[in-house]
């Protein structure tokens, strides 16, 4: 048995990566967040005529900017959902959110509690 560990050993089959240094995380998996961040995933639900093309969030209530796009895939196509990812290392749970559509027009939804939802329902505004 101590031979097959030395042999493994010898050609770098070593124990696990706890001792290498860390890496870069691949394209499309997640980070470790450092110590009070907060992770601030949700599903934008598309119910209007229009698709999607870009989701940005401020705190609600400060005179924040923007967010850049936060929308994880490109679009969201009416009828569909899609992924929204954010990390941001404030504790707070009222969040404005804005999307952008493909003609350019925009919809904002005040005092979202992203702390307490996992889903954010876009429809048609009423005129």
């Amino acid at each position: 048995m101590r031979r097959i560990i030395l042999a493994w050993a010898a050609i770098g089959l070593t124990a696990p990566a706890a001792a290498q240094p860390p890496q870069a995380p691949d394209e499309g998996y997640g980070i470790e967040l450092p110590e009070g961040s907060a992770n601030l995933d949700f599903i934008i639900v598309n119910r209007t005529r229009r698709t999607i093309t870009a989701v940005t969030i401020t705190p609600s209530g400060e005179n924040s900017p923007w967010s850049d796009n936060v929308l994880v895939q490109r679009d969201v196509p009416p009828g569909e959902r899609g992924a929204v990812s954010y990390t941001r290392d404030i504790e707070l749970c009222r969040w404005d959110v804005r999307v952008t559509f493909d003609n350019r027009s925009q919809q904002t939804r005040p005092l979202i509690d992203l702390c307490g939802t996992m889903r954010v329902d876009i429809r048609s505004e009423q005129p």
